[in-house]
């Protein structure tokens, strides 16, 4: 039994195959193919110092070095892939550009029997593809755009609108982050930038037509930058305004940051104490006050009306005209309302 080869268009047409990422930990965590398994073939220290030789002393004696390495770790590389394989499940191994690393590890799945792929140009060519698709493919799908206030229940009403079979694209989701001030709180880490493109990338490469649903972002969602057509699309296309009371919209604020950790309310100290330049010291101390006080309530609707509103007003009132106007109070019913709005139109 051999191996064979896979181009990255290939890949997208297998169903659930188990992808076998043998890059070394940091390569992988860095940039890497959506629900790929690291199982390398490499530490980083390790890789370094093959690195190091391959400058130093040449080609010949960095793979003998390689290959001391490696030779050690081949039975439980193989023993680690065959567990994590499902009962007729496609096996991909992938390099960083299809060269010695994922040849090897295919080769050693073929002699005990493993029927597999290599991908073909390895993750430099998935990556190639992701670009071409996120920059220049024709997207067979209307977009359709969630505008509002901060509070008003956008990312609800997605996963609402998700519930109900709708093709959604949650941003914010993907970039683990709410998109303002305090939108990391409580999230941990974000993902990489390229990580966070091959999310989008994942995720629209399946629609093929009808709408998809997205909430209106700017050009960075914390740390991470749109793709440019995307945002470019999203400021192009049909939106819908979602409103709210300024009940709701405060108390789903609290309910955002008030749960969480001793670290993550430092943080939200940390971001509201940056806000001293637009709002004023006095108001941030007074905020500070109220929330060591838990009146966190008031600090919300303090942050809405003093922070949030005038940043965004003037924002959503230039992109107006919109196709339909919905309260978020209740996300499921804004849902519906917006499905019953597209089936009509």
């Amino acid at each position: 039994m051999t191996w064979r080869e896979l181009s990255a268009k290939q890949l997208n047409d297998l169903k659930d195959p188990l992808i076998i990422d043998v890059r070394s930990p940091g390569e992988h965590e860095a940039e890497r193919i959506l629900d790929s398994t690291n199982v390398p073939l490499l530490s980083d220290s390790e890789r370094a110092e093959v690195g190091t030789v391959y400058v130093r002393q040449g080609e010949l004696l960095a793979k003998m070095l390689a290959l001391r390495y490696i030779s050690p770790k081949i039975p439980d590389i193989v023993d680690s892939i065959s567990a994590m394989r499902q009962h007729g499940q496609a096996i991909v191994v992938h390099c960083w550009r299809g060269g010695l690393r994922s040849e090897a590890v295919a080769s050693f799945l073929s002699v005990v029997g493993f029927d597999c792929f290599r991908l073909t140009g390895g993750y430099k060519a998935w990556r190639k593809e992701t670009i071409r698709f996120l920059e220049v493919t024709d997207w067979p799908f209307g977009v359709l755009v969630l505008q509002g206030l901060t509070g008003t229940g956008k990312t609800e009403i997605l996963k609402e609108l998700d519930k109900l079979g709708m093709q959604v694209l949650d941003l914010e989701g993907l970039a683990n982050h709410r998109g303002s001030a305090f939108g990391g709180v409580g999230l941990g880490k974000q993902p990489t930038q390229k990580n966070f493109e091959a999310a989008i990338y994942d995720k629209l490469r399946i629609i093929n037509g009808g709408i998809v649903f997205m909430e209106a972002e700017g050009r960075k969602i914390g740390s991470l930058n749109l793709p440019k057509r995307l945002l470019t699309l999203i400021t192009a296309q049909p939106k819908v305004l979602i409103t709210g009371s300024m009940e709701v919209r405060k108390t789903r604020l609290v309910q955002d940051y008030a749960q969480q950790t001793e670290e993550a309310r430092q943080h939200a100290l940390d971001s509201l104490n940056k806000l001293k330049e637009r709002l004023g010291g006095q108001t941030v101390t007074e905020l500070n006050e109220l929330a060591q006080m838990s009146k966190l309530d008031e600090v919300a609707e303090r942050l809405l009306v003093a922070y949030y509103d005038p940043l965004y007003s003037k924002h959503i009132a230039l992109t107006a005209p919109y196709v339909m106007t919905v309260s978020g109070d209740d996300p499921a019913q804004a849902a519906s309302q917006i499905c019953q709005f597209v089936s009509s139109d």
